[in-house]
């Protein structure tokens, strides 16, 4: 997991810790989910748009290796969610430049309808390959080889409007949320869950907890 004072150096030692806690605590099956072990509540919920329909948000950072190794299961959970939940990624930039370039990067994908295409690639560069992907040119160049974009075209939505919004919503849920650490999926707007062995379960346990609140 990575947050604002957490670096690289010394993180392996806290994720094999956070495990190893969470391997024990959560073994007793999706009824013996609890808050404040398990999950945590948001302190003020937004009011969801539309009560039959439930949000799953995905915050993280392309940069962050635990988000990495998170995401096949997110995929996997993805391809089989229930019919009434939506999922969302949502970057956050941690308050470091990079973050900010890979949430611009993000958002540029999406407005050019080419995040499924450039969402794994992106990953893997970082992170398998090793590569220094903390430029837009950087980013131009790997979108134009793995999506088949025009430079120019990439050039033209990087700093508009619509990506700007996209990076400013992305902040301000992660306020709301009191998101400070990577990663985190929000559940229906009112519960979080760090990664851990059991983040879906969890996950799907917080749905259907969901649903009996509003009466689904």
């Amino acid at each position: 997991m990575r947050n604002l004072k957490t670096l690289v150096t010394g993180g392996l030692l806290a994720v094999t810790a956070l495990f190893s806690a969470a391997c024990s605590a959560a073994d007793t099956g999706s009824g013996g989910f609890q808050a404040g072990r398990d999950y945590t509540e948001v302190p003020s919920p937004p009011t969801p748009a539309d009560l039959k329909r439930i949000t799953v948000e995905e915050f993280f950072w392309y940069g962050c290796p635990h988000c990495f190794s998170l995401d096949p299961a997110v995929e996997q959970w993805r391809a089989s969610k229930p019919a009434d939940v939506d999922f969302t990624r949502v970057p956050n930039t941690l308050g470091r430049p990079e973050g900010e370039v890979h949430s611009r990067a993000f958002y540029i994908a999406q407005t050019l309808g080419i995040l499924d295409k450039t969402h794994k690639p992106l990953f893997d560069a970082i992170h398998v390959q090793h590569q220094p992907m903390n430029s837009l040119e950087a980013i131009r160049a790997l979108y134009v080889a793995v999506a088949g974009i025009k430079p120019v075209d990439f050039d033209g939505i990087a700093g508009s409007f619509v990506v700007d919004s996209g990076m400013r919503r992305a902040e301000s849920l992660a306020r709301t949320y009191v998101i400070r650490s990577v990663p985190n999926v929000v559940v229906g707007g009112r519960y979080v869950v760090a990664s851990q062995p059991n983040t879906f379960k969890i996950v799907d346990f917080l749905i259907d907890k969901v649903r009996k609140e509003r009466g689904n």
